[in-house]
């Protein structure tokens, strides 16, 4: 009876510090890098993910010019486990300021915003 109750105590131990240290690997993009160039935005993005097929991935990109949602695209995983890029098409003129966000699945975002 006893060699039960410990080994249920120890069972529900290593679960709560599994849920929580994956929590703790959950962090937003580390870079999102655009560049525009013959109507195309194209976007880098470095984000680390043990699981891209899975449950942390970028999940969604935002695409705003001058301060007007422009697109926004949805993903159901990343392609890649650290860096990936993605191509739009955007239409845009000099002096256009384009505002490229990257929203991760489990915790924060990313953005940057360049002037065409």
């Amino acid at each position: 009876m006893k060699l039960v109750k410990i080994s249920t105590i120890c069972v529900m131990a290593i679960l709560v510090l599994t849920i929580l240290g994956s929590l703790a690997t959950a962090h937003p993009p580390g870079f999102v890098i655009p560049r525009y160039g013959e109507d195309s935005l194209k976007v880098f993005i470095i984000h680390f993910s043990i699981t891209p097929k899975g449950s942390h991935y970028i999940y969604q990109i935002e695409i705003e010019k001058n301060d007007q949602s422009y697109l926004v695209e949805n993903y159901t995983n990343q392609p890649r486990f650290l860096f990936f890029s993605y191509t739009y098409t955007v239409e845009a003129e000099t002096g256009d300021e384009l505002t490229v966000t990257a929203y991760d699945s489990l915790f924060g975002q990313k953005s940057k915003t360049i002037t065409v």
